[in-house]
């Protein structure tokens, strides 16, 4: 495991994935700050996130429906559609829980615990290819990067039996690197 801290730190305001149109980098900030970079594998359908502190995590499908955030071999955080058409996601961790619900509005999203939305996710009128975040409280960048998961990329979402997905970590470099049975 790299940082378990890194796993609770959260945003609070507004902040911004964003990535080049047809690529597969992307970077979330928040002002001058960024916190995150993102690199996706199509062929894979993971995603590589390194944080500022220097600590990294997979993106990866777990079934149909379920994408986990792994820190090393341990899965610390997890997003599963409740939905039939994936307009409702749960996203849990040990210590938090909240919903990605889709609203009316295409390409908005919202945090939400119960029924009170904490946050909202908007993507242009275009394309997901730039994502505004807006947290009224903290919300855990975990569930962040679940939504924008699975928000940009849905197929990727729901595509993959862990069956099929190899047992290899990815860099943000691309290259593989083979994970220890033990």
């Amino acid at each position: 495991m790299s940082n378990p801290r890194s796993h609770f730190v959260s945003i609070v305001g507004e902040a911004e994935a964003s990535s080049q149109l047809m690529s597969n980098d992307w970077e979330l900030r928040q002002g001058q700050d960024k916190l995150a970079v993102m690199r996706r594998f199509p062929r894979r359908h993971i995603s590589v996130v390194k944080l500022g502190d220097g600590s990294s995590w997979e993106l990866r499908p777990a079934g149909w429906g379920v994408v986990e955030a792994v820190d090393g071999d341990e899965v610390f955080a997890a997003i599963h559609r409740r939905s039939w058409w994936g307009r409702r996601w749960a996203i849990t961790s040990a210590g938090f829980a909240v919903d990605l619900v889709s609203r009316p509005t295409p390409r908005r999203w919202s945090f939400t615990i119960g029924d009170h939305a904490i946050g909202e996710l908007s993507g242009s009128a275009v394309s997901y290819n730039r994502i505004h975040i807006q947290a009224d409280v903290a919300v855990p960048l975990a569930a962040v990067l679940l939504a924008w998961q699975v928000i940009a990329r849905p197929w990727e979402a729901a595509a993959l039996p862990t069956q099929v997905v190899p047992s290899r970590r990815w860099t943000l470099e691309g290259s593989p690197q083979p994970v220890d049975p033990a």
